[in-house]
């Protein structure tokens, strides 16, 4: 049977049964300046979700869950977890895939599951996602400059790059169209984390092809490597996808369209915007910080 009749049988069934897990995950920094500011990262987002949802289910993995603050468990009712079994450390692509890798704790388990990178704060209940975001296999923001994100793109020859882009894709192995998603806000609906969990053997021979320069490579920033091995994985699997609507769903602090009106369920605010939102809110306050003493390390969009 072809993977593509395999998920639609999957797709039909009712997700809403499904249980719905929140999870995040974060590998712990050599530097611990940044080890601290992402924790009150984590803090605001969690503390954001527990604002309107306290019954959710919400999964914090972390390679030294010992160091974690004890407050995470204890106030934000966080299920605190060691990286998955099989996960190495000194892989190449370690800093970036352990998100990948850490679903193989919902194994076999019937559920939708949120991906949420830290630097992302909630301004309604994220229930709704799950309730209006049921029917594809995957949902999320396409990442900046690509064809669906609505702010300003990629620059004058943004199709020619999107082409390459395509063309690489389908050069290793791609199936099927795939939006180019940005990872930090991702929806996997309909048990397909197994299908991915089933991939972790090519999704990590695609990022350290990659590291190594073994492939090609068609995208200029270096630092979303991650997403270009799970879009190529994507397309393999006709995964079918679908995009989070930009008011429910929000990339960067405040994007162009809703200058007026900023209501989002979720802010994925980024590096980029953290200061502006910093100083926006005094509750977030203690996010403003000096970004030379942090260093690039933090910053996922920043080209190296």
């Amino acid at each position: 049977m072809l993977e593509r009749e395999k998920l639609d049988k999957l797709r039909w069934r009712t997700n809403q049964k499904s249980e719905n897990i929140v999870f995040y995950s974060y590998k712990m920094s050599e530097h611990d300046h940044i080890n601290e500011h992402e924790f009150k990262r984590l803090k605001h987002s969690i503390a954001s979700l527990r604002e309107f949802n306290n019954e959710i289910s919400v999964y914090l993995f972390c390679d030294k869950p010992n160091l974690v603050p004890d407050n995470f468990k204890s106030e934000y009712s966080v299920f605190l977890r060691p990286f998955a079994q099989g996960f190495d450390h000194d892989m190449l692509s370690a800093w970036s895939i352990h998100r990948w890798y850490n679903l193989k704790s919902f194994q076999r388990r019937d559920c939708n599951i949120l991906y949420l990178d830290s630097d992302t704060i909630f301004y309604e209940d994220v229930q709704y996602l799950f309730d209006t975001y049921c029917y594809y296999d995957v949902y999320g923001r396409e990442e900046y400059g690509f064809r669906f994100d609505p702010n300003t793109g990629g620059g004058k020859n943004i199709r020619l790059s999107l082409d390459k882009v395509d063309e690489a894709i389908y050069d290793l192995g791609g199936r099927g169209a795939i939006y180019k998603y940005c990872c930090g806000v991702m929806l996997l609906n309909n048990n397909i984390h197994n299908y991915i969990i089933d991939s972790l053997g090519e999704l990590t021979e695609l990022m350290n092809d990659f590291k190594r320069k073994e492939q090609f490579y068609p995208i200029p920033n270096p630092r979303i490597v991650d997403q270009y091995a799970i879009w190529t994985i994507f397309s393999r699997l006709e995964i079918m996808g679908g995009l989070f609507a930009c008011q429910d769903v929000t990339m960067g602090y405040k994007e162009q369209k809703h200058q007026e009106h900023f209501n989002p369920i979720v802010l994925h605010y980024t590096t980029k915007g953290e200061q502006e939102l910093a100083k926006s809110d005094e509750k977030y306050n203690d996010l403003i910080r000096d970004i030379d003493s942090l260093g690039s390390d933090i910053d996922p969009y920043s080209v190296v």
